[in-house]
C-alpha cells in the first residue's frame, strides 16, 4: 500500500501515541450492568464477560516454549517510528535490554516520523552491516525498496506494531497484536459501561491498515448491541490532526447533543479528541476511548480526566520479543510469530504508578529460554 504523509511527525503518531487526555472511567461497574447490557445485546451478559476478561491481569506465558541457543556478538538496528513517539521508544529500549541480555549490541536510529529518514535508517544499518534490523512502527510498505536491499544482503527484519502482509512481504517476523480483536473488546466495553445505550462519534484514519483493522473489528462487534449506534463518523489525518481533529470533533459533538462516547484509532489521536470534547464543553458527558496504552494515555485514565480506557499494549516486552525472533533467524529456524498479549485498562484496573508493561516477567521467561 502507497501512502503519502504529510507531516515531519508523522510515525511518532502513528502506531504509538505521543500523548493523550483521559477522564474517569465506570468500568469498575461494568460487572453489576451485566444484565442491563446482556437485555440489548448478547445473552448472558457476553459484553461484560468479554470486557472482564480482556481486563485481567497476564498470568499465562502463550510464547516459545524453547529457544535455540543464542548466537554470539550480533549487531541490532533498531529504526523507530520517531524519538517523539512514546510506544516506539519503549520498545526500543526493550530490543536494548534483551540486546544486552544476550552480549549483543543494539543501536537505535531516530527515524524522525519521516519517510526518508526511515529508508536511511535501513540503509545505514545494510552499509554498517548489522545483522538484524528492527521496523519500530515504521509501515514496511513505505520502505519496500530498502527491505528489497536487505534481503538482498541477508539481514532479517522483525517489524513491531505493523500488520502481518503475508508471505510476499520481506520481513521475517511480525510482533503485533490482534487489532481486530482489540476493536471487538472496545465494542464490548462501550456496549457494557453504557448499558447498551452508546451513542458514539468514531474517530478513523484509513492511512493505516491496523487503525482500518481496528475499526473495522469495532464495528462488527457493535452491530451485537442493538441500543448502541455511530451517531457520526469523523475523519482525522496524523498529519493535521492537532490542527484539525479538536474543532471537528467539538462541531460532532455539538450536532449530534445525544453522543457520550467518542472512540479514537490511537491514544495521541486522542489526546486532539479530548480536546475537541472540552470545546464543545462535553467534559464529564462525553468519555473518549482509544488504543496503545502511551504512558500519558494510562496517566490521565490513572488521574481521571476525559479518556476513560484504552487497549494497551506492552512495549517493552514487544521489544524482547523481536530479538527472541532474531535469535531463531541466526539459527536457521522459522518466525515464531506470537500475538502480542495486551489488556484493557480503565480507572479501575490502571497500575498505580508507571507503564503497563504485561503484568508477566517476560524477561525471566525469555533469559531461561535463552539459558541465561
Amino acid at each position: 500500500m502507497q501512502r503519502r504523509i504529510a507531516s515531519g511527525v508523522v510515525v511518532g503518531l502513528l502506531a504509538m501515541g505521543i500523548t493523550a487526555c483521559g477522564s474517569s472511567s465506570s468500568s469498575d461497574t461494568s460487572a453489576a450492568s451485566s444484565s442491563s447490557a446482556s437485555s440489548t445485546a448478547a445473552p448472558g451478559g457476553a459484553f461484560d464477560a468479554a470486557v472482564a476478561k480482556a481486563s485481567a491481569p497476564i498470568s499465562n506465558w502463550t510464547g516459545p516454549t524453547g529457544a535455540p541457543k543464542p548466537a554470539a556478538k550480533k549487531k541490532i538496528v533498531v529504526v523507530t517510528c520517531s524519538s517523539q513517539g512514546n510506544g516506539c521508544v519503549r520498545a526500543a529500549q526493550g530490543v536494548t535490554d534483551a540486546g544486552r541480555k544476550l552480549g549483543w549490541s543494539v543501536q537505535t536510529i531516530d527515524g524522525q516520523g519521516n519517510p526518508q529518514a526511515w529508508n536511511g535508517g535501513i540503509n545505514t544499518a545494510i552499509s554498517e552491516k548489522a545483522d538484524g534490523i528492527v521496523l519500530d512502527a515504521v509501515p514496511p510498505a513505505l520502505v519496500g525498496d530498502a527491505l528489497v536491499k536487505a534481503k538482498a544482503a541477508k539481514i532479517p527484519v522483525v517489524s513491531i506494531f505493523n500488520p502481518d502482509l503475508g508471505k510476499s512481504s520481506p520481513v521475517f517476523s511480525y510482533v503485533t497484536p490482534d487489532h481486530t480483536a482489540q476493536g471487538k473488546v472496545m465494542a464490548d466495553w462501550v456496549a457494557a459501561e453504557s448499558k447498551g445505550k452508546a451513542q458514539i462519534v468514531l474517530i478513523e484514519d484509513n492511512e493505516f491498515p491496523e487503525l482500518v483493522q481496528r475499526v473495522d473489528g469495532f464495528k462488527a462487534e457493535l452491530a451485537k448491541c442493538s441500543g448502541c449506534k455511530v451517531v457520526d463518523t469523523v475523519q482525522s489525518q496524523i498529519g493535521t490532526m492537532a490542527q484539525k481533529l479538536p474543532g471537528a470533533v467539538a462541531s460532532s459533538l455539538q450536532s449530534h447533543p445525544t453522543a457520550n462516547y467518542v472512540i479514537s484509532p490511537f491514544d495521541s489521536n486522542a489526546t486532539f479528541t479530548g480536546q475537541g470534547v472540552r470545546q464543545a464543553g462535553k467534559q464529564g458527558t462525553v468519555k473518549v476511548a482509544g488504543y496503545e496504552g502511551d504512558s500519558q494515555a494510562v496517566d490521565a485514565i490513572r488521574k481521571g480526566q476525559i479518556q476513560a480506557m484504552t487497549v494497551a499494549d506492552p512495549a517493552e516486552w514487544m521489544g524482547w520479543q523481536a530479538v527472541d525472533e532474531f535469535n531463531r533467524a541466526f539459527s536457521g529456524q522459522k518466525a515464531q510469530n506470537t500475538p502480542v498479549q495486551w489488556r484493557v485498562l480503565t480507572k479501575s484496573n490502571v497500575p498505580a504508578t508507571g507503564n503497563w508493561t504485561g503484568d508477566f516477567d517476560y524477561r525471566g521467561q525469555y533469559g531461561q529460554l535463552w539459558g541465561r
